[in-house]
């Protein structure tokens, strides 16, 4: 029963990919539809896909080419052309993905590429942190503003001073909409370190639409040296009396003393005991036991 009542929650628990795996089955249904000319039910379906906020660049894209495709199939072709200028703003490195293409859509998608549209604007939003208030591993977040649907990867690339090349991470995209990354400390505690990095968005197929820095010309930060520890000492206070007295040096003046009068006295009445009366004062009686 335990075990029935685990895959049970299980169940019900909302899986973490389950919006990205809607709209691949999505795709995957507008692909057959156009396969087996249902063109119009494709039209459809992917407007319908297109107008979901959720989807990532990739799968925007992806969803465009498909509508694209249904829409020349279809002989609509002022919508079909409207549909590639999207695209190819959004992306100018797109290529058609697929490979049984007809030669008009190849030839459409061909020419929409080379009439260069305009691209989309993406901003990246980021001020550099300057010199850290501690040594510690610096994050670096970026806001996006404009088309930023069409970002697919926000790339950090870094490079601590005295390194020969740039160091290139993606950056994590969070909840918020926000993009950040991390960039590690090495060297001595005892001494700072000066960074240089640049940002970069770029579409699905790799083109960069934005940047903030570049390679010759890059934001800086300061990881500064590990503040010098203090360490607190205190003088050590006298220990209280023990209470034993002969600790104390007054005692040992005190019993010299007394040990001192003690040898007078009894030195004097040694003497004394040795010199006994006179004869002829008090008598002399001598006792004898028989």
């Amino acid at each position: 029963m335990r075990g029935v009542a685990l895959l049970v929650l299980l169940a019900l628990m909302p899986s973490v990919g389950a919006a990205q795996d809607g709209i691949t089955t999505e795709i995957a249904s507008v692909r057959e539809q156009i396969l087996y000319a249902s063109y119009p039910e494709a039209i459809a379906a992917a407007e319908a896909a297109l107008a979901r906020s959720d989807l990532d660049a990739a799968h925007r894209n992806t969803m465009l080419e498909l509508l694209a495709t249904a829409q020349i199939a279809n002989r609509q072709t002022e919508e079909a052309r409207a549909t590639l200028t999207t695209l190819y703003a959004r992306d100018p490195g797109h290529r058609l993905t697929d490979p049984d293409a007809s030669p008009p859509v190849v030839s459409a998608f061909a020419r929409a590429r080379e009439s260069l549209p305009a691209p989309v604007t993406v901003t990246l939003v980021h001020e550099s942190p300057g010199t850290l208030a501690a040594r510690e591993s610096p994050v670096i977040e970026v806001r996006l503003e404009g088309a930023a649907d069409a970002v697919q990867e926000v790339v950090l690339a870094y490079r601590h001073a005295g390194e020969p090349g740039y160091t290139r991470v993606e950056m994590n995209r969070r909840e918020d909409g926000r993009w950040a990354g991390r960039i590690p400390v090495v060297g001595s505690t005892s001494e700072s370190i000066d960074v240089a990095y640049f940002l970069s968005a770029t579409a699905p197929s790799g083109t960069e639409l934005a940047e903030r820095g570049t390679e010759a010309e890059p934001l800086a930060l300061r990881i500064p040296a590990e503040a010098a520890r203090v360490v607190e000492t205190s003088v050590a206070a006298a220990p209280p009396p023990s209470g034993d007295v002969t600790s104390e040096p007054w005692f040992w003046v005190l019993i010299g003393t007394v040990v001192v009068g003690a040898g007078v006295g009894v030195g004097v009445g040694v003497g004394l005991g040795q010199q006994g009366p006179e004869a002829g004062t008090l008598g002399v009686v001598m006792l004898q036991h028989f």
